[in-house]
């Protein structure tokens, strides 16, 4: 008897479907974080946004470096795994989760918001819960037909999202803008501990460059097109994120966004009312923001659904996780399950407290994917490297009775100082979530010490079970 072939994920989507997820992921968190941004940070969130920037480059290039190498589904696990082992892998994937789950949520609840914009009984919470319930159920069933049909869609609105929000910025800096509206006073205007929280909510702005990874397994050559969508997503989401941010100190007093609850809900459409027949701005950047979000929660449960797929065909979580339908092959079962996870967080209907859970798991993902980096080009020195990250620092290897004989480079340690960087950087940000987020510390805990539960659960009795049956139907193990 003979197994038959695990089906594989198809290569399907090139560039312009990596760049729509990546960009809708990545761009969307403005059209949420800049109201929460500008009530905490006041005059001076355009810095919050700017250090926030540092550390999203750092990990982008990371990324760049990792997902052109290892070209599979996985993202963070895979880079991890290779690096450090299961155990590390599963910690990165297990995070990626909750980010993956509460961006579907948070997106999708954002996306509601600016529908409010239209229908104002969609700010009442329980509408709200509604109106995302219905959202994510559409982009489930469209995840489940397939990522080429969700990429179509996915590009499309991007494109529409790029010009508006270019139209939006330049009648806003031509006719609205006004230098020093907003002059900053430190340890005043902000306070120090509402700029640092800011900080920590303006990288959220950022998070989401983890999709491109997580579809490399899915994309037309990868090892060209990957890097390449992450260069550009990341060039279009920092020029948005700074010049909205500018444009909101400019155009609006901050004292305005103390008072207006449509600053936190819809704050790109609130900046756009102020401007010349804002009535039209208004309701083309509440359109811009509906069309983002959704693309971004659809970006999110793209990413749940792959890592999920990476981690059941590892064997870290049960096999049906990555079960692939038969008509469509995409992994079914994972969608479903990771988007009802989402509605129900969803279902709150508030933004600001699904907020606080959304950089937990991401930021100690990114600090494990820095890591990986460092150890990768000591470990696999040999390996093509399509893209690589500049600037190294090489530390003489202490000669043993083994490496004498070493030649080249393995008589060294290289530490890439990109990798360094950005696991210092997200570390930052990570502590600070940790200290400033008690919700997001909570829940992410928890969501941490159930991970490791699984993880035990799983390795112990359920791993051992399948490889029971697996001898018993008449397949050999390994080693057989």
């Amino acid at each position: 008897m003979f197994r038959r072939p695990r089906q594989s994920l198809r290569r399907n989507i090139g560039i312009l479907g990596n760049f729509a997820f990546g960009y809708a992921d990545v761009a969307e968190g403005i059209y949420f974080t800049l109201g929460i941004v500008m009530v905490t940070a006041g005059p001076a969130s355009t810095y919050a946004y700017l250090f926030a920037t540092i550390a999203y480059v750092l990990t982008a290039l990371c990324y760049a470096e990792l997902s052109s190498t290892y070209q599979q589904a996985g993202g963070a696990f895979i880079f991890a795994n290779k690096a450090f082992g299961r155990n590390v892998g599963f910690l990165a994937a297990w995070a990626l989760l909750l980010d993956y789950i509460v961006t579907t949520s948070i997106s999708s609840l954002a996306s509601v918001g600016y529908m409010g914009y239209f229908v104002t009984a969609l700010k009442i919470p329980l509408a709200t819960g509604i109106a995302t319930t219905a959202v994510i159920i559409f982009l489930m069933l469209l995840n489940v037909v397939g990522i080429a049909e969700s990429a179509k869609f996915s590009y499309f609105v991007v494109i529409f999202g790029l010009i508006g929000s270019a139209i939006v910025l330049i009648v806003g800096f031509v006719f609205s803008y006004r230098y020093g509206l907003n002059p900053i006073h430190f340890g005043t205007e902000p306070t120090y501990p509402h700029f640092l929280y800011a900080v920590t909510i303006a990288m959220s702005s950022y998070l989401g460059i983890e999709v491109i990874s997580q579809s490399a397994g899915e994309t037309r050559h990868a090892a060209k097109n990957v890097p390449r969508a992450i260069f550009l997503i990341s060039g279009a989401t920092v020029a948005a994120a700074i010049s909205f941010s500018i444009l909101a100190l400019g155009v609006v007093p901050y004292s305005e966004f103390l008072r207006n609850p449509s600053s936190i809900s819809d704050p790109v459409s609130f900046i756009a009312s102020r401007l010349p027949y804002g009535w039209f701005f208004g309701s083309l950047a509440a359109l811009l923001g509906i069309s983002v979000l959704l693309v971004a929660s659809n970006a999110g449960i793209v990413g749940v659904s792959r890592i999920s797929y990476a981690m059941s065909e590892e064997g870290s979580i049960p096999g049906f996780f990555g079960r692939l339908h038969k008509r469509f092959g995409t992994p079914y079962i994972s969608v479903i399950v990771f988007s009802t996870l989402s509605i129900a967080l969803a279902f709150s209907g508030q933004l600001d407290i699904v907020a606080e859970l959304y950089n937990f798991g991401a930021l100690l993902a990114y600090v494990i994917v820095g890591l990986s980096l460092i150890s990768l080009r000591n470990k696999d020195k040999n390996i093509v490297r399509p893209f690589a990250t500049p600037w190294s620092i090489r530390i003489k290897r202490r000669k043993t009775i083994k490496s004498l004989d070493d030649e080249g480079s393995d008589k060294y340690y290289v530490i890439p100082i990109i990798g360094l960087a950005c696991v210092v950087a997200d570390l930052i940000i990570w502590l600070l979530v940790v200290i400033l987020h008690p919700l997001g510390r909570t829940v992410g805990s928890a969501w941490m010490g159930a991970g490791l539960l699984v993880f035990f659960l799983y390795s112990r009795f359920g791993r051992k079970n399948k490889n029971n049956e697996g001898s018993l139907k008449g397949f050999p193990e390994k080693g057989q």
